[in-house]
């Protein structure tokens, strides 16, 4: 009966939904929209449409089986986007995956649950975001989350986790090499912390907390807010393999968010559905700004460039893109160290039988299993060769205990390896980047992907980051914890080598030998965000502190889009306890 009840609340016709009107219509039924849905429609009186461009996550197997959710990218559950050329990458276009199901990219992406820095929301309040600080969202965390103690992991203390929410959260399969990691994180003087979701932030090595249930599967926010029970409400639909082509507004001198136009593909007819109270964009940091621009809200000489009827100017609408850039580092492992042989498809089966039967085993690893967080301008640590004297950097983080580097460790390669080899990835990454980008219509098609420009590595202290974090993941991977799972070669000069520069000696390889292998191989963590902004006025912002667009009534933004400046993680949580506490601003009023 539950799976009758799911599919019928699927819709794919408009015909069968836009001919009625809504107290609330979502577009994008990603990580925040699903949130939405759930809790506007627990009232039985108000009416909620929630709008997906993509299809079901209810038979994709790939999304329930953490560790083969890169299955999905390139494939149809993903967007595909790609980057314009980017210069300080030798012009090369980086690969962009967004999710497109419901979950959106929670329900491809790695699983990784994080807080990130209580300093990151503070200083979201310093510029103008009141009611945005980690005070007022820490509840919200503590609201969504529903935490299955781990024996394995008893620094892990149950008063500091959320217990009663509906989005579950525990650990998954952990390789032993990433204990060996931590151990050499340690060795370098790096301390190990148990749990980098408290208030004490998430300086040191840990184990990553994942949204797995306890079924060994992936609990994305389509799973967990939008069960059978949600699915089966009578005054909650969900369209799915619908566009959204635009926002509709009345002709009011002050506009008003009426309703949105729908439809299945290019050459369909196109639908309108009204929205009595308001619309609601949840797409996400490319497809939300991508509408507004669409809808005829945003800078005005782009609009018109593009022959869009202007709404209103709001200069900021797809600036302000921030993302997380990375490298993958591939070391040399010993046979039998790492979870390469799953790359077998005969030596897969027993993993893949063992999730089935007990939800457990290698299959609920999320990929990146573990990681680091430290600070660039940690005098104590060994970022350069030879002892050398550091070039000083710009501090860009949101205060003295939060990171800019992040190194995640994930027990493969992380890119197709020679038959019969090994390797433990070891994934710099930056989380405060200074550059900044932007993203921009390619024409007024809404079926014509935008434009996007993270602008990686603009500017020069983001490279001197980088080269910082690989050094350090170079020593690392030197470590005498790490030595009985590695065979390193003692130095290697073949910068051609899938497993260059791992095999480099860290205090011979020089920074320019780094940055040259930096701009082949950079690439993106896909958390952008900021391309709609909390701001203190339209000048400065797309939104202002309570979500709605400033010079438009009944539109609002709740997605990953409004984070004034980047966070210093993983943004899935946040994004989670954004939608929560924006569903209770919605509600209260």
């Amino acid at each position: 009966m539950g799976a009758v009840f799911s599919q019928n609340r699927l819709l794919t016709d408009p015909n069968e939904f836009a001919n009625s009107s809504y107290d609330y219509v979502i577009v994008g039924g990603g990580t925040a929209g699903c949130v939405l849905a759930s809790r506007l429609s627990e009232d039985p009186h108000t009416k909620v449409l929630l709008v997906e461009a993509g299809g079901s996550h209810q038979s994709e197997l790939f999304a329930k089986i953490p560790v083969a959710a890169a299955q999905l990218l390139r494939t149809s559950k993903d967007w595909g986007y790609s980057t314009v050329p980017q210069p300080a990458l030798n012009n090369r276009e980086v690969y962009y995956a967004r999710g497109k199901l419901l979950g959106g990219s929670g329900s491809i992406n790695a699983l990784v649950y994080q807080h990130c820095s209580p300093s990151d929301y503070d200083e979201w309040e310093k510029k103008g975001a009141t009611g945005w600080g980690y005070r007022d969202l820490a509840p919200y965390f503590r609201k969504s989350e529903k935490f299955t103690p781990h024996p394995l992991y008893p620094g892990v203390k149950p008063e500091d986790r959320g217990d009663s929410g509906l989005w579950h959260t525990s650990y998954g399969y952990a390789h032993p090499i990433c204990d060996n990691f931590i151990e050499s994180a340690k060795e370098l003087g790096i301390p190990h912390n148990p749990d980098i979701n408290t208030p004490r932030g998430s300086i040191g090595a840990t184990k990553f907390m994942t949204y797995v249930d306890s079924k060994g599967q992936r609990s994305s926010t389509a799973t967990a807010y939008l069960p059978k029970e949600v699915l089966a409400r009578k005054n909650l639909t969900i369209a799915i393999d619908t566009i959204t082509t635009k926002v509709l507004f009345s002709s009011d001198r002050r506009p008003r968010a009426i309703g949105v136009e729908v439809a299945q593909n290019e050459t369909s007819p196109r639908f309108q559905v009204a929205a009595r109270k308001e619309v609601i964009l949840a797409a996400g940091a490319v497809n939300t700004p991508q509408l507004l621009l669409l809808s005829g809200i945003g800078p005005q000489a782009d609009l018109e460039d593009l022959n869009i009827p202007l709404v209103k100017d709001l200069p900021m609408v797809g600036n302000n893109l921030h993302d997380h850039p990375l490298v993958p580092i591939i070391c040399r492992a010993k046979s039998g160290t790492t979870l390469d042989y799953m790359a077998d498809p005969l030596k897969a089966v027993p993993v893949l039988l063992q999730w089935f039967l007990t939800g457990t085993g290698p299959a609920t690893s999320n990929g990146g299993e573990a990681a680091l967080f430290v600070r660039s301008d940690d005098p104590s640590l060994p970022f350069t060769s030879n002892g050398l004297k550091l070039e000083p950097l710009v501090d860009n983080t949101s205060g003295p205990d939060s990171p800019d580097i992040e190194i995640g460790a994930a027990p493969a390669g992380y890119r197709p390896l020679p038959r019969g080899s090994n390797g433990l990835t070891l994934i710099p990454i930056l989380t405060r980047p200074m550059s900044v980008g932007r993203l921009c219509l390619a024409s007024s098609s809404p079926f014509d992907k935008p434009k996007i420009d993270p602008n990686f590595l603009a500017h020069p202290n983001d490279m001197k980051m980088m080269v910082r974090a690989v050094r350090l993941s170079l020593r690392l991977a030197r470590s005498s914890a790490l030595a009985p799972m590695l065979e390193l070669k003692p130095d290697s000069e073949d910068t051609t080598d899938l497993f260059w520069p791992g095999d480099a000696d860290p205090d011979r390889i020089t920074d320019g030998e780094l940055e040259d292998w930096i701009r082949i191989n950079m690439e993106t963590t896909n958390h952008c965000a900021g391309t709609a902004r909390i701001g203190t006025d339209e000048t400065d912002g797309v939104v202002d502190p309570e979500l709605k667009v400033f010079g438009i009534d009944g539109l609002r933004v709740v997605d990953a889009s409004i984070f004034p400046t980047m966070v210093s993680g993983h943004p899935t949580a946040p994004v989670v306890a954004i939608a929560e506490k924006a569903s209770d601003l919605i509600l209260l009023q």
